[in-house]
């Protein structure tokens, strides 16, 4: 049996060995598609911003696990609101939402979306 794991152990590792150089050919192609996917998700998510949603989205994260009645009192909107929002971003793809060993919601930010939220607009220069 021993035998038998050692030359499976072996058989994955040459395949593994294959594998590397392949999938390095692809590297620059798959960083490009990358790149362009999250730029198109990027616009989605500037066009999808207000002032009251760039109050809501953080809250969405909040390590305590807010309901979306608490979100919207501490954005200082309605719950509606709130879930109108989370709809939008979830139909988007630009959260996911999960349940917890508690029963609470969570959300996830797939595209790390509030670091953009953080981030300064950059200022063109006309003159």
């Amino acid at each position: 049996m021993v035998e038998l794991e050692a030359d499976v152990l072996a058989v994955l590792r040459e395949i593994r060995d294959l594998l590397v150089p392949i999938s390095a050919c692809f590297e620059d192609q798959y960083t490009e598609i990358r790149r362009r996917h999250l730029g198109a998700r990027l616009d989605t998510f500037r066009n999808l911003m207000t002032d009251a949603r760039k109050k809501i989205f953080p809250l969405l994260f909040d390590p305590r696990n807010l309901s979306q009645v608490e979100i919207a009192e501490l954005a200082e909107t309605t719950q509606p609101t709130v879930s109108r929002f989370v709809n939008i971003l979830l139909e988007q793809g630009l959260i996911t939402q999960s349940q917890d060993d508690n029963g609470h919601t969570k959300y996830g930010d797939i595209y790390n979306l509030r670091k953009e939220l953080e981030a300064p607009k950059l200022q063109i220069s006309t003159g």
